[in-house]
């Protein structure tokens, strides 16, 4: 071997006798080439067998007019109103002749009930819109996607039908299968609620599900389901205890109350949701129970005394979903939720002070546009203060439509940082959340069932909504028995069976012989706050109106930033002719006045703009309107008869009459 050459690899020797290099070959980029090779032959064979299923699931169905011959899978998003608008449509489908499967695959058609809160859910509805385009099924589209935008292009070759148009749904159905499309929406005009009497086919043939009312009154910039459900229908008291008396009939065991927002019920029909409740409760079988829905505070913080008098009652659950959203007055302020931090807390301290083992559920949007993190700071220190067993997070979504869609975002990478810190804070004090019930004897109501890694269970609940799970019994399903609760989970809690047959509660007859019902005063509180509320759009219009003018003046006056006579520095500042505070020059009347003006909010002193006297009346408006209320509410609870017509509408003639004159003293 000659010398100097260095053997780097025996590959580099073809034969030691020699000093002949042999070329190395390229084995990295053999094993790459037979690697991607075989990933490609292996991905083949999927999309063949992913191709075979579809080919599969198409149907070449054509329908000859027997609904029994037709098959239809009814798939739903969302919240509980669209679970039990869904089972109306499926009770009506059913009754009409169509026969329900449980998938896509073997259905000839889908009806997809979909919900427009959260991106992600609606772009999992236009991706089943997709597949069953894809598979060559017949598609109908439901619910509030459909209904808060119908220009959405992925449902342009779909039937659809409105949240209000449901008593519909064989009309859409049948005409779908015979190749039309179909789109049944209601206009702003014709808005009715569907009868409460429609056939229904129950998720859980315990459960009863009843949409009490439909939309809401608030404006929330962020909520694009207002689009779709619109203002608030609220159901007649009567209809709701018929529907509640037929599904006991029909075996159900516990009702559930639901609705945009249960709190608002009946400001639109001079009723309440405290009047709703007594006669519900009272119409109860003693084996049924009641769990009320989500309520915003805005509208329960009038009923607190008879909202715990409803929860102590032992046939309703203890448990209560009030969203926040927010712990900053600023941010629930853009988000227009019409209540502050300190009216949420109110109605938790209440109710957890006066109900025992109360619970309640919350709601969290990270990275409102505009938020910054001092802000979020005081949602995390809300929700570690009350210490919610439940929670739901949720990053900001902009919904199309909706004003918090042309506000600025926040940076994603805040919004995700802020979802995981105050998930960490859930995390840490949920996970020990109901260890100080082990040990403890509860009666629950098992209502339902589950099956997890192939093993049934029992479901039962506690008074507080507690979760608890058992081993499958099917004689148990439908009954209340008393257990103790053994062991602790983050969701759930073990028990042992302790009486199997626990005699009935018996209820006082005079339970609610303190329950404060006045028709009356139902909305008193809500119409003075929209006469304050009036009041301040009327004043802020006077005010822009007032700025301009006196922009005018200034600039005819000295120019770009002078004040006449008075003397001036910059725009909007004054010298000796005419003092001003925050409002820039002659804020206080037109070209302003020879006294000292202060800021906006205090009274001109030793001038004849009329602010003093203006913010004189508006107080004093303000504070009558607030007597006015307190003395409508002494007179109500005092006097249980019924005001006639003029008594009830000459208060609020007067109260407009104060704030009439107190505009026009402005001027």
């Amino acid at each position: 071997m000659e010398e100097g050459f260095v053997i780097g690899d025996i590959e580099d020797l073809a034969d030691p006798g020699t000093n002949e290099r042999k070329v190395r070959e390229p084995k990295i980029k053999k094993i790459k080439q037979q690697r991607h090779k075989e990933k490609m032959e292996i991905k083949e064979k999927e999309d063949k067998i992913k191709q075979e299923e579809l080919d599969s699931q198409k149907t070449n169905f054509v329908y000859n007019g027997n609904p029994a011959d037709a098959k239809i899978f009814v798939k739903t998003y969302g919240c509980s109103h669209n679970i039990s608008d869904s089972e109306f449509m499926m009770g009506q489908l059913q009754n009409y002749g169509f026969q329900l499967v449980d998938n896509m695959k073997d259905s000839d058609l889908v009806v997809i009930n979909s919900c427009t809160v959260k991106n992600p859910s609606q772009d999992a509805i236009v991706n089943l819109v997709g597949k069953a385009k894809g598979v060559e099924k017949k598609c109908v589209v439901a619910g509030c996607v459909p209904q808060g935008d119908r220009s959405i292009k992925e449902f342009n070759e779909a039937s659809a039908i409105g949240v209000q148009q449901i008593d519909r749904i064989v009309e859409v159905v049948e005409e779908t299968l015979k190749g039309n499309q179909v789109r049944i929406f209601g206009s702003a005009g014709q808005r009715k609620l569907p009868t409460l009497d429609l056939p229904k086919i129950r998720k859980n043939h315990l459960i009863e599900i009843i949409p009490i009312n439909a939309g809401c009154l608030g404006s929330c910039t962020y909520c694009k389901t207002k689009h779709a459900r619109g203002k608030l229908l609220s159901y007649q008291p009567q209809e709701l205890v018929d529907r509640v008396l037929q599904a006991c009939k029909e075996g159900v065991k516990e009702i559930w109350l639901t609705s945009e927002d249960t709190g608002a019920y009946g400001r639109d029909i001079d009723t309440d949701i405290a009047q709703l409740l007594r006669k519900l409760v009272e119409a109860l079988p003693k084996d049924v129970v009641m769990r009320i829905g989500m309520t915003n505070p805005p509208y329960i913080l009038e009923h607190l005394e008879n909202i715990v008098k409803i929860l102590k009652h032992p046939q309703v659950y203890s448990w209560l979903h009030i969203p926040v959203q927010a712990g900053n007055d600023d941010v629930l302020e853009k988000m227009n939720r019409e209540y502050t931090v300190a009216d949420f807390e109110k109605v938790c301290d209440y109710l957890l002070e006066h109900v025992p083992d109360m619970y309640l559920a919350t709601d969290i949007i990270c990275g409102f546009p505009g938020e910054t993190n001092e802000q979020f700071a005081d949602t995390i220190k809300l929700v570690e203060k009350y210490k919610f067993p439940t929670t739901n997070i949720s990053q900001f979504y902009p919904r199309p439509g909706t004003a918090a869609m042309r506000m600025k975002k926040c940076n994603s990478k805040d919004v995700k940082m802020r979802s995981q810190w105050i998930t960490k804070v859930f995390e840490g004090f949920s996970q020990n959340k109901y260890e100080n019930l082990v040990g403890q004897t509860h009666r629950i109501y098992i209502n339902d069932k589950e099956e997890y890694k192939g093993v049934k269970q029992l479901v039962g609940h506690t008074k507080s909504y507690v979760k608890v799970l058992l081993p499958y019994d099917p004689e148990l399903l439908g009954k209340s028995i008393i257990v103790k609760l053994t062991k602790a989970h983050a969701w759930h809690v073990d028990c042992e069976i302790v009486d199997l047959n626990p005699p009935e509660i018996e209820i006082p007859e005079d339970y609610f012989k303190d329950y404060v019902v006045n028709n009356s005063n139902t909305n008193i509180k809500s119409k003075v706050r929209s006469i304050l509320k009036q009041q301040k759009k009327e004043e802020i219009e006077q005010e822009k109106l007032a700025i301009n003018n006196n922009k005018i003046a200034e600039n005819s006056s000295c120019g770009s930033g002078g004040c006449g006579d008075g003397g001036c520095g910059t725009e909007g500042s004054c010298g000796t002719g005419g003092g001003c505070g925050s409002g820039g020059c002659g804020s206080c009347g037109d070209g302003g006045c020879s006294g000292v003006c202060q800021t906006e909010d205090q009274a001109c002193e030793g001038c004849d703009c009329g602010k003093s006297d203006y913010l004189t009346s508006k107080n004093e408006n303000e504070q009558l309107l607030n007597q006015l209320y307190k003395e409508e509410l002494s007179q109500s609870s005092v006097s249980k008869k019924q005001k006639s017509p003029i008594k009830e509408y000459g208060v609020l003639i007067i109260a407009f009459l104060f704030i009439y004159c107190g505009i026009l003293m402005k001027f």
